[in-house]
């Protein structure tokens, strides 16, 4: 992406009042320019892509348009400036990022007993926060108040203090890397026996034996692992109770909700599709409409976690009207939702891809087979734009397949062979090669008896399979098998 195209991105993510406030930060802080500035911003704010020939055109002849490049540039970082004024005080890191400047003029103004009241107070909130990171810069400074006043017993106090939250980081930091690791084993399909043992012994040697040692993110890290090694292992009942304890952490801390909302939305999310691989699908429903609240609930306008709030709860709805036989209400969704998935980047998250693959499902089930091709191909032309997971890549595939049959597109055999071709790399995806050849075996025009039963045998396989795979338990997919038994059924006279 070009510096220019950048300027225009970050122009068009500001909201209403952020626009508003640049125009007059900058005109306080600009001095002698400010209309210049003001008037390239609004130009650009203007554009649905960056045009630069557009914005010459524009201030032609004007002496300012001659320097364009160091103009744009200035700009963007007088964007970020303003921006930065206006947030300053709406999250922690910000507000502290000021705070610690303030106690730093304090202490080298010699206003010692001021620079020691905002520190204990600074300390108080990161304490209530768990802010470690950030308690460990106020012990450092508090350190040079004590070694200042050679205060030698609350100087050694100070770097036990700091000793111990540095285990806790350390814990944390073990706990997250051993989450996000499971979680990327389970993703590339390669969460296998062995590794789930070792990961199981690795959780409880790190759990703190201490409960003063333990922390907030300590006990969230250490659910997460239990509830991944749970869906992996289909313990259902002890997956639910992993998710049930962290929300029980976290309801019971509504400040690390408004502080990181996104642990708590995935959190949801994890709910909702444990009652979904339980088939309790009143109980999801009631779950994702409080899913889709909690930020309103919490006054939280944060808009990363709107939208990402707005992608999973998208996804679970259809999800659960495609589940559930809601095919009106699955289409009344995606005409509500259509605009605003359409104005996403297709760089903004994976999830976005989730959500498509269930869009496409929504239109295939209701018979939109253009419609369905068209979000498969959305999905498919990302794959080297952003990652995302493979299974939903390759999943994407069949379901193209299955579009194309039942639409009798010409294209099909084209797909069939580009689709052998991809799953021959991917070893590690049995279930989609069973699929696949299931697929294969189902689309022939004059299956022979020989047929017939390779397609009862794939079947019983693709049953075996998914037992041992536990796909569903972990990510949401369109149930192709459900999907080949019913084609079956339809064809009796041809396959049985």
């Amino acid at each position: 992406m070009t510096p220019s195209e950048e300027l225009h991105q970050l122009i068009q993510s500001m909201n209403m009042s952020e626009k508003r406030y640049f125009k007059i930060y900058s005109s306080r802080h600009v001095i002698g320019k400010k209309n210049n500035y003001i008037r390239l911003f609004s130009a650009v704010e203007k554009q649905t892509g960056y045009d630069e020939v557009q914005i010459k055109k524009t201030f032609e002849g004007e002496t300012f348009i001659k320097h364009l490049p160091s103009e744009k540039n200035y700009l963007y970082q007088n964007v970020l400036e303003s921006l930065n004024f206006f947030h300053k005080e709406k999250t922690f890191l910000t507000r502290y990022c000021n705070i610690i400047i303030s106690i730093e003029v304090l202490y080298n103004k010699g206003l010692f007993d001021q620079c020691k009241k905002l520190l204990n107070k600074a300390k108080k909130e990161a304490y209530s926060l768990e802010k470690f990171s950030i308690l460990t810069i106020l012990l450092r400074l508090e350190t040079l108040i004590y070694i200042k006043d050679e205060d030698e017993k609350m100087l050694f106090r100070n770097f036990d203090e700091e000793l111990r939250i540095q285990d806790k980081l350390r814990t944390q930091a073990a706990f997250m890397q051993l989450a996000f690791r499971i979680q990327i084993r389970i993703d590339k399909g390669e969460a296998l026996p062995e590794f789930i043992k070792d990961a199981e012994k690795r959780i409880e040697e790190l759990y703190p034996k201490e409960k003063s040692k333990t922390s907030f993110w300590i006990n969230y890290y250490y659910q997460s692992c239990r509830g991944l090694i749970y869906s992996v292992t289909n313990d259902l009942a002890q997956r639910s109770a992993s998710y049930r304890e962290i929300k029980k952490i976290m309801d019971e801390a509504p400040q690390f909700i408004k502080d990181l909302p996104m642990i708590y939305h995935t959190n949801y999310n994890n709910l909702v599709n444990g009652m979904f691989v339980m088939k309790k699908y009143e109980v999801a429903e009631g779950l994702i409409r409080k899913q889709r609240l909690f930020l309103q609930i919490y006054g939280i306008k944060n808009q990363t976690a709107q939208k990402i709030n707005f992608l999973n709860t998208a996804e679970n709805e259809l999800y659960l009207h495609y589940k559930t036989g809601g095919v009106e209400e699955g289409v009344a969704i995606l005409k509500r939702i259509e605009s605003e998935v359409k104005k996403m980047k297709p760089s903004f998250s994976p999830i976005l891809y989730d959500l498509l693959f269930f869009m496409a499902v929504t239109d295939f089930v209701a018979g939109n087979y253009s419609a369905a091709i068209k979000w498969l191909n959305r999905i498919l032309n990302a794959q080297h734009a952003i990652y995302f997971r493979k299974e939903l890549q390759l999943n994407t595939r069949l379901l193209y397949l299955v579009v194309l049959h039942e639409s009798n597109d010409w294209l099909f055999e084209n797909r069939l062979n580009a689709t052998k071709r991809v799953l021959a790399q991917e070893k590690g995806f049995k279930l989609q090669s069973m699929i696949l050849e299931a697929l294969r075996i189902l689309f022939e025009d004059h299956p022979t008896k020989k047929n017939k039963e390779a397609l009862k045998k794939q079947i019983n396989e693709i049953k075996k399979q998914q037992k041992l795979s536990n796909e569903e338990l972990l990510n949401k997919t369109f149930d192709f098998l459900e999907w080949i038994e019913e084609k079956r059924r339809e064809g009796k006279e041809k396959w049985v």
